[in-house]
C-alpha cells in the first residue's frame, strides 16, 4: 500500500539513498534528457549519486537505459502526468527498479496505461508523495515542486519542478500549455540556465510572458523524429531562438545530458558529442514570422 505523506510534515522532504548508484566524480548536478522519441523521460543524478527520474516515456528501454548509466536503484520518480509519452515506461521502472518515493499530479486517467501503473504501484512498498507546494532535498540538490492548478485537464496540470544546485536552476513542466504556464507565473517562476521546452515544443505552450520570466540560457525539447505532431512548432523555436542562446532536440541532438555546477556554469553533451564542437543554429528572429 502506498503511504501518504501530508503537507506540513513533509514540506521538505530529505530522500535518502536506497541502493549503490555511484556519486559523481566531479561537483555537478547531472540532468540527462533522454532519447524516448516522441516523450519525455529525465534523469537527474546528484553529487552524491542521488537519483530522480522525471517521466518515463514509451517506445524505448527505459529501465536498460538507466542500467547503461550504472543506476540500479531510484530514490523518486515523478510522473508529470499521466499521458503514455510520460508514463508508458513507468512501470516497467517500477515492476524492475527498487524506487523509495514516487510523486504524480494526482489526476487519475483512464487508460490501460495509467491502471496498469497504478496497479503496479499498488503492489510495491513505495512511499507516495503529494504534488503539494514543497522542497525535496535530493542530496545537495533541491527539487522546488510547483504544484499544478487542480482540474481534470492532463496537460495543464502538469507538475512543475525547479531544480536548484547552487546558483545553477533548470525548470521542467511536463506538457503545461499556456494556462498553466500563466497559473505558475502567478505563483513566481525563477530564471533559469535550462528550459525543458513544455509539451515536447508545441505552439500552444509558450508566450514571451513565460519567457521573460524564465531568461533560459539553454532550451531543451524532448520530440520524436517527425512525430506526427509537428512538435517542435516553427513559430515556438522563434519564441525560444529570440532569448536562449542553444536550443538542443532530441531528434536532432540525440540524448543531451547537462552537468549543473554550484556557481551556475555548466558543460553540455549531446549524443556522443560536446554540443560546444557544434556549430549552433537559431531559427530566425519572431519579428520575421509573417
Amino acid at each position: 500500500m502506498w503511504k501518504l505523506l501530508g503537507l506540513v510534515a513533509f514540506a521538505i522532504c530529505a530522500i535518502g539513498a536506497i541502493g549503490t548508484n555511484h556519486r559523481q566524480t566531479d561537483e555537478y548536478v547531472e540532468l540527462t534528457f533522454l532519447d524516448v522519441g516522441q516523450g519525455d523521460a529525465i534523469v537527474m543524478r546528484s553529487p552524491e549519486g542521488k537519483v530522480a527520474l522525471v517521466d518515463a516515456g514509451r517506445g524505448v528501454d527505459v529501465v536498460g537505459l538507466l542500467r547503461q548509466r550504472g543506476i540500479d536503484s531510484i530514490d523518486i520518480a515523478i510522473a508529470s502526468h499521466a499521458h503514455a509519452d510520460h508514463i508508458g515506461g513507468m512501470e516497467q521502472v517500477v515492476r524492475s527498479v527498487p524506487v523509495r518515493y514516487y510523486m504524480d499530479n494526482g489526476v487519475p486517467h483512464t487508460t490501460a496505461t495509467y491502471l496498469n501503473l497504478m496497479r503496479a504501484l499498488n503492489a510495491s512498498d513505495i512511499t507516495y508523495l503529494e504534488a503539494t507546494k514543497r522542497n525535496l532535498s535530493l542530496g545537495s540538490v533541491t527539487l522546488r515542486v510547483i504544484p499544478p492548478p487542480g482540474g481534470s485537464d492532463q496537460n495543464n496540470n502538469s507538475i512543475g519542478l525547479v531544480v536548484e544546485y547552487g546558483e545553477f536552476r533548470a525548470l521542467l513542466t511536463g506538457d503545461s500549455e499556456v494556462d498553466e504556464l500563466q497559473y505558475f507565473l502567478t505563483l513566481g517562476v525563477p530564471d533559469v540556465a535550462v528550459l525543458k521546452a513544455p509539451h515536447h515544443g508545441s505552439r500552444d505552450a509558450v508566450t514571451r510572458a513565460w519567457l521573460s520570466a524564465t531568461k533560459p540560457e539553454i532550451v531543451v525539447i524532448s520530440c520524436g523524429a517527425n512525430n506526427p505532431y509537428g512538435h517542435p512548432h516553427e513559430w515556438a523555436l522563434r519564441y525560444y531562438g529570440a532569448v536562449a542562446s542553444r536550443i538542443l532536440r532530441t531528434d536532432l541532438d540525440g540524448e543531451v545530458t547537462i552537468h549543473g555546477r554550484e556557481d551556475g556554469s555548466y558543460e553540455i553533451v549531446t549524443g556522443s558529442r560536446r554540443a560546444s564542437e557544434k556549430a549552433p543554429t537559431r531559427p530566425a528572429p519572431l519579428h520575421e514570422q509573417r
